[in-house]
């Protein structure tokens, strides 16, 4: 027997509280004027000559019929706002469990994805090790492919810790650190993964140091530039500009991939989230990236924007 969706059975139950409420507002209006016939006819009775029935008595049963009939619409009101209300807040909340679930299913698809290519690469580069009696030269393309898993495998992990961190009220340890060069460490340790990349950079040589801290501002600018690689065309500029703004510093990635729809400026930023559909998506990651930039740029008190480029692609600007 096939069992009816949390949506359908929801939807049931509200059809039902709706139609119970009708039916009861519904005996409470006709009791209501029961009650006010009632009083009619005890008055008549009470009083058989017309003329000598007070008209405080009538006044005084159709005040009481008219006050019942206002308290059934305001009870009907209040019932109608705070169902409304309630449907709202369980909505909400289905909708948020719902996205969760979906995105921690995601989340597993593609880290194990992530996990298990560069362990298989890996795992085949050291067995054609053991197995065959190769030169120099065979040897080497093989463990530069072996060091590019193993690198991709460190971000993962320092990925994976940094985020749990960042929920467990991570604060930064801030220090003066000069931005060029852990943009060019960010730009070098990429070029090792992504020979191809095409990386621009546009930054002062007496800009002044930023104080932050070196771990999440490393991870910060690595996220973003990874970021941009993977969803731009290959051999694409990637641009990295820094500035000083007042008494801010800020700094841009720009590509010119495939952009951000406006719908999904915000939610980029949640943890595992991704764009498109996880098993039909091309690009690697684990929807941590973004997440980890935010978070770290929150705990530094700055702010993180998407914007569009032009002719195409995004820009992230990052202040603080």
């Amino acid at each position: 027997m096939k069992k009816l969706s949390i949506t359908k059975r929801s939807h049931f139950v509200i059809v039902y509280m709706i139609l119970a409420f009708g039916w009861w507002s519904f005996h409470l209006w006709r009791q209501n004027d029961r009650v006010f016939q009632k009083e009619q006819q005890i008055i008549a009775l009470q009083y058989p000559n017309t003329e000598k029935r007070p008209a405080e008595a009538y006044e005084k049963a159709e005040k009481n019929w008219l006050s019942g009939r206002r308290m059934v619409i305001a009870e009907g009101i209040f019932f109608t706002a705070c169902l409304i209300w309630g449907l709202w807040v369980i909505r909400r909340s289905a909708s948020r469990e719902v996205s969760l679930a979906r995105q921690r299913r995601n989340f597993m698809l593609s880290i194990t994805h992530e996990l298990k290519s560069p362990i298989a690469s890996i795992q085949l580069v050291l067995e054609t090790l053991l197995k065959r009696d190769l030169t120099k030269e065979q040897r080497s393309p093989l463990l530069s492919n072996g060091l590019k898993d193993t690198g991709r495998l460190y971000s993962l992990v320092e990925s994976l810790l940094l985020a749990a961190r960042l929920e467990d009220n991570w604060r930064p340890s801030q220090e003066y650190l000069d931005f060029l060069q852990i943009a060019r460490e960010a730009i070098d340790s990429l070029h090792f993964r992504f020979p191809e990349a095409n990386f621009r950079l546009d930054i002062p040589a007496d800009l002044p140091p930023v104080f932050a801290d070196s771990l999440g501002l490393s991870a910060v600018v690595q996220n973003l530039l990874e970021n941009a690689l993977k969803y731009s065309p290959e051999s694409s500029p990637v641009t990295l500009s820094a500035r000083v703004v007042g008494q801010r510093f800020r700094f841009q990635v720009a590509d010119h991939g495939q952009g951000i729809p406006d719908a999904e400026k915000q939610s980029v930023f949640e943890k595992f989230y991704r764009m498109g559909h996880e098993e039909t998506r091309q690009s690697t990651g684990t929807g941590l990236g973004l997440y980890i930039v935010r978070q770290v740029l929150k705990a530094h008190g700055g702010t993180v924007q998407i914007t569009d480029n032009e002719p195409q692609g995004t820009i992230f600007t990052l202040e603080f």
